[in-house]
């Protein structure tokens, strides 16, 4: 009697696991990976070009290889707004990671850190950042859980 009811604790525990993963978001980490397509001009360069196209403005980075940008509201949601700031950082002459530092910004001054890009947050940021980045000679990776996905799939 107890192994019964223990099997229909499991499959309700089970389901119940099942249709809450179906309400979950669909998110995707912080960072996006470029291909660098003419490493003879200036990676750097056509980074900063790409940057000021989409309207970011520049601030000086963690170190001398790291292009950063100031913070930008991207959404409001009353009691709270969403601000990213982005970093990229060459990988050697063939690469480019670009990284995104999304917050909570309440009404009170507080702050707190956004874990993943969410699919709101990815077609409000990336749209117009892999057209800039592509007219400048970078090919959009995308990240490594896409590229694992895609290379399944061929």
């Amino acid at each position: 009697m107890v192994l019964r009811y223990q099997r229909l604790l499991y499959a309700f525990g089970g389901a119940l696991i099942l249709s809450l993963s179906a309400c979950a978001p669909s998110v995707s980490p912080l960072y996006r990976d470029y291909e660098v397509q003419d490493p003879n001009r200036s990676v750097t360069a056509r980074i900063e070009a790409a940057l000021d196209e989409t309207g970011w403005q520049r601030v000086p980075g963690s170190t001398p290889n790291i292009i950063a940008t100031d913070e930008r509201k991207v959404k409001s949601w009353g009691i709270y707004s969403i601000v990213v700031s982005l970093e990229v950082a060459p990988v050697g002459e063939e690469y480019v990671r670009l990284y995104f530092h999304p917050y909570r910004k309440y009404f009170t001054g507080s702050r707190s850190k956004i874990p993943f890009l969410q699919k709101s947050l990815q077609r409000a940021l990336l749209q117009d950042l892999n057209d800039a980045f592509e007219q400048q000679g970078f090919v959009a990776l995308g990240t490594g859980i896409e590229r694992d996905r895609q290379a399944a799939t061929h």
